[in-house]
């Protein structure tokens, strides 16, 4: 009897609660790995994590490769930092071939490292070649050349017997001829043959009969006389049209004649 007492006497409360020695220890060393774990982990985030981000928000500036050379340009902008992109070629009258026409951002702009700057580079002058304009009326000539990205030169006229009346028989550069786009084409324009029309005679100070007779040699007539104040009486001092010009046979030129009485006034009639 006396052992069953001793067996089921009660158990202090504290004893109840209290751990064995190996579980204490346990606990202790995992708060201390704890603190060591925190400590190590606010040095990561001090010596490597801030650095990393100060550095990521920092800015430099872009280096100016506008006019460089491609190979250049793009070892130039990888050396400051930033990723080059070759972005699009574009033909340029003034810039030469390979050479940075444009670069963005801009060379200057201050941004940060490792950003895309797109590069545009110079196709040199566009090279075109030139289309027969030869029969074409002037008006789809200016079209033919718009397409190819040229424009028409200068334009004269001249009477030919081969190309129809108002439409380009001459071209210069010469159909098929490489070169750039900003080459003007000069253009001759047919005015028709030539057969059936004379030159104007001169009739400048020959009397009003000698003019008469001069017309009729060249199958012209006499037009309107006009006359005015001037010496010596009926001589011719002017007439339309002017003398050179081209006309059909049987046209009429008109002439303006001295009535006599002296020089006539800068304002006379």
């Amino acid at each position: 009897m006396p052992e069953e007492l001793e067996h089921n006497a009660p158990v202090p409360s504290d004893a109840k609660h209290s751990l064995p020695k190996p579980l204490r220890r346990r606990w202790v060393l995992i708060v201390i790995l704890s603190i060591v774990g925190l400590f190590l982990l606010i040095l990561l985030f001090d010596d490597v994590v801030m650095p990393l981000y100060v550095k990521r928000g920092s800015v430099a500036t872009v280096p100016q490769v506008v006019g460089m050379k491609t190979d250049a340009a793009m070892q130039n902008l990888k050396n400051a930092g930033y990723e080059p992109v070759q972005y699009e070629v574009r033909f340029d009258d003034k810039a030469p071939e390979g050479t940075i026409i444009r670069e963005t951002p801009e060379g200057g702009e201050q941004t940060k490292p490792g950003r895309k700057v797109y590069l545009i580079i110079s196709g040199g002058k566009e090279m075109a070649q030139v289309p027969d304009l030869r029969g074409k009326s002037l008006r789809d000539a200016k079209m033919l050349l718009l397409k190819s990205n040229m424009s028409i030169g200068n334009v004269s006229y001249q009477y030919s017997d081969s190309a129809t009346n108002g439409t380009v028989f001459t071209q210069s550069p010469a159909p098929g001829t490489k070169t750039t786009a900003s080459t003007l084409v000069n253009l001759v324009v047919s005015e028709g043959p030539l057969m059936g029309r004379v030159p104007v005679p001169s009739l400048s100070n020959m009397s009003l009969s000698q003019a008469i007779e001069k017309l009729k040699s060249v199958k012209l007539e006499l037009g309107k006389v006009n006359y005015q104040n001037g010496a010596p009486e009926n001589q011719v001092l002017d007439q339309y049209p002017p003398a050179g010009d081209l006309v059909n046979e049987g046209a009429s030129v008109d002439v303006f004649v001295a009535r006599g009485g002296g020089t006539p006034p800068n304002n006379a009639p």
